[in-house]
């Protein structure tokens, strides 16, 4: 029973820590003339349309963004894909944060250096979530910089406060009220 107990309780654990992504794709849609990036957000900073490298032999199939963490639904926006970079990951500051396709946001400590800046231009298409925004384009990354010390707020604060052991007391705490 407790062996069960556990189980349960670390598979919980794993899965909050993977981030979800939605399956059902809804196209994203060129944007009106009147949307914009976002100038800023979280601490990041707009710096323009940035090519994506996976098709760039000299970065042999490598991403724009990579090492970090990505996410991907239909109500995505320029915040949102700013807020969820702002959070770091694996100990690791993101000091990129970059929107393509309209509903994919991705996170990364470095920026590839087969990447280019483009002309804004290209990077065309509407954020899923607001069609105000401008969300990067096929190939093409609407890109922010971190400028700021993002890691605020009440979730930050709680878990980057937390001794190492924290994490073993919440996987205890699970367990404990699996068995009751």
């Amino acid at each position: 029973m407790f062996s069960r107990a556990l189980n349960l309780a670390i598979f919980c654990y794993l899965a909050s820590l993977v981030s979800t992504q939605d399956t059902s794709i809804i196209y994203p849609t060129t944007a009106a003339a009147s949307a914009t990036a976002l100038p800023s957000g979280h601490g990041y900073t707009y710096i323009g349309c940035w090519n994506e490298t996976s098709d760039i032999p000299q970065a042999q199939g490598s991403r724009a963004l990579t090492g970090g963490k990505e996410s991907a639904n239909n109500t995505m926006t320029a915040s949102d894909c700013l807020a969820y970079c702002s959070q770091g990951f694996d100990g690791l500051t993101m000091q990129y944060a970059g929107l393509e396709y309209g509903r994919e946001c991705y996170c990364a400590p470095t920026l590839n250096t087969a990447s280019e800046k483009l002309n804004d231009t290209k990077c065309m298409y509407a954020c899923n979530g607001n069609a105000s925004e401008l969300c990067g384009g096929s190939l093409t990354i609407t890109l922010y910089n971190l400028t700021s010390d993002s890691k605020t707020g009440i979730a930050w604060s709680l878990v980057s406060a937390q001794p190492a052991w924290y994490g073993t007391a919440a996987i205890i705490t699970l367990v404990v009220a699996a068995i009751l």
